[in-house]
């Protein structure tokens, strides 16, 4: 009765056994540093909602996406349920590495020892696919900027891949611009080489290791394709701290400079004259972000106005090169001679390692009046050497000469007002009738016709000439103002406004023409009384 029990209960227990079972293999070992390879972790039993936490493996491993899988298999009436992860792996230097246990579900898989090889010079220099790094400095600055340069080069077509982005600690790093692409032989073969651009800038001292980013992808091999990876040489670099007698702004490079240009360049200038005076900074090894602000003074007589300034970067020759566009506009508004202050930029010299400065000279800017303007000028009296108590008040005469035809001009003109009065009293009815209907200009015909051919044509000049005859034949005068007052429409103002501003102002402004002749036309329908009304009030 017993040993029925005890077989029952193995028989129980040994199904839960296997399900418990986690287990972690590689594809391939030993491997090679530089080449990926997979591990797997395999669950015999269906897992949701858990993953195995791959985190430790950062330390040791370059580690790739995670893919999962779940199976289910049916043998002699029996159900097995699995679970399997996948991820990819490379280690960057040779040596034993250890690939820890991995806990899922409550079960727990055993470690696993990885010897990593290196790749000799001859398997190296035969790839198909490899990483070249390098940096022009391998001592930086706390903040000074450096370029750290990747080239892939790949000797067969490439069908998909991925190229990392370099790693180091305590440090900014971004990318510089578009990647470029080149072909070129090497070795009697034909590569095409990827190159891509970081900048990288320190933010603490020490020494630092910047690793080499990676490749991962497929290249077309004959007929077929055939999964391919690499990584470069890991760069070692020297990060010192910034200098103990450094006070203000900091400003690591290896050269500044400071250019000026003037627009209009000239040797006086008038009052009221616009002067654009533009500086450019240039300076090696810092970012765009670092270049300080140009402020300049103000100046007594000389009113200053500062534009939004214009940076960018760019690289030569492994360094990154930096640049800000400021530009200033100078209004004179006193004559004489201004003096422009001297434009000091403090930077620190990283190749002699002392402070140095990017000037721009004082320099003298001469203002003048307007060459148009003409002073009066006030001629004194001539005064005799004789002792001024010898000079009587009486004495001093003025003596005006009258020209021979003075008279004769006079009687002339005396005579034609005559002749003039008398035409007038004879044309009085006319005058007397225009009085009465107390208008200056009474137009043959209403220009309502025309202004209505102006707005379908769009034409705001002939509307606007059309407008002034309106004005005369309502108001009697070519006074817009006036008809203002008889429409009293604040829009209907502004549109006029608006109207005049474009015709001799050079402006731009939307004008509704229909708008204007819409009132127009309702005015000519109201009673002249109403108008004169109006007008009058």
């Amino acid at each position: 009765m017993v040993s029925r029990i005890v077989v029952l209960i193995c028989l129980v227990l040994l199904p839960l056994q296997a399900v418990a079972a986690l287990s972690a293999s590689v594809d391939r070992n030993p491997v090679l540093a530089g080449e990926f390879f997979n591990l797997t972790i395999r669950a015999d039993q269906n897992v949701k909602g858990e993953q195995p936490d791959t985190s430790a493996l950062l330390k040791d491993f370059v580690v790739g996406p995670t893919s999962v899988r779940s199976n289910t298999s049916i043998i002699n009436g029996q159900v097995n349920h699995t679970t399997q992860w996948q991820v990819e792996l490379m280690a960057r230097n040779p040596g034993d590495y250890t690939i820890p246990s991995f806990a899922v579900a409550n079960m727990q898989s055993s470690p696993i020892t990885v010897k990593v090889v290196a790749a000799s010079n001859a398997d190296t220099q035969s790839k198909d696919v490899y990483i070249e790094t390098s940096m022009e400095n391998s001592e930086l600055y706390v903040q000074q900027a450096g370029v750290y340069t990747v080239k892939l080069f790949l000797a067969n077509d490439l069908t998909e891949g991925q190229l990392g982005s370099p790693e180091l600690e305590n440090a900014n790093v971004s990318q510089l611009g578009k990647q470029k692409e080149s072909y070129e032989i090497i070795d009697g073969i034909r590569y095409l080489i990827i190159e891509r651009n970081y900048l990288i800038q320190p933010q603490k001292s020490g020494k630092y290791t910047i690793k080499s980013p990676y490749f991962k992808g497929r290249i077309r091999d004959n007929y077929r394709t055939r999964a391919a990876s690499a990584i470069g040489r890991d760069v070692q670099l020297t990060i010192k701290p910034i200098p103990e007698n450094i006070s203000g702004n900091w400003l690591p490079s290896e050269l500044v400079t400071l250019n000026e240009e003037w627009q209009p360049e000239k040797q006086s200038y008038q009052i009221g004259e616009p002067i654009t005076r533009t500086i450019t900074m240039t300076a090696l090894g810092i970012t765009k972000e670092q270049l300080p602000e140009i402020n300049l003074p103000s100046i007594n007589g000389v009113r200053s106005y500062s534009d939004q300034a214009e940076t960018n970067n760019l690289v030569r020759n492994g360094k990154v090169i930096s640049q800000k566009v400021e530009s200033f506009a100078l209004m004179p508004q006193t004559p004489g001679t201004h003096t422009l202050p001297e434009v000091r930029v403090p930077w620190f010299n990283v190749i002699t390692n002392r402070i140095e400065y990017a000037t721009l000279p004082t320099r003298e800017l001469t203002v003048v009046g307007d060459p148009n303007f003409v002073q009066p000028t006030i001629t004194a009296p001539q005064v005799s050497n004789a002792p001024t108590s010898d000079i009587k008040e009486d004495s001093i005469t003025t003596r005006v000469e009258t020209p021979i035809y003075y008279w004769p001009l006079v009687i002339l003109g005396y005579a034609l007002w005559l002749i003039t009065l008398l035409i007038m009293w004879f044309k009085r009815k006319p005058v007397t009738t225009l009085a009465k209907t107390d208008k200056e200009y009474v137009p043959s015909a209403n220009p309502l016709p025309a202004l209505q051919t102006a707005v379908k044509e769009n034409n705001q000049r002939a509307f606007y000439h059309q407008l002034v005859k309106m004005c005369k034949f309502h108001t009697g005068s070519a006074d817009l103002t006036k008809l203002n007052n008889v429409i009293n429409n604040p829009q209907f103002a502004e549109a006029i406004n608006h109207l005049q501003a474009n015709l001799y102002a050079g402006k731009n402004h939307t004008v509704d023409l229909k708008f204007i002749y819409q009132q127009l036309n309702n005015l000519n329908k109201k009673p002249k009384s109403e108008n004169e009304l109006t007008q009058l009030y």
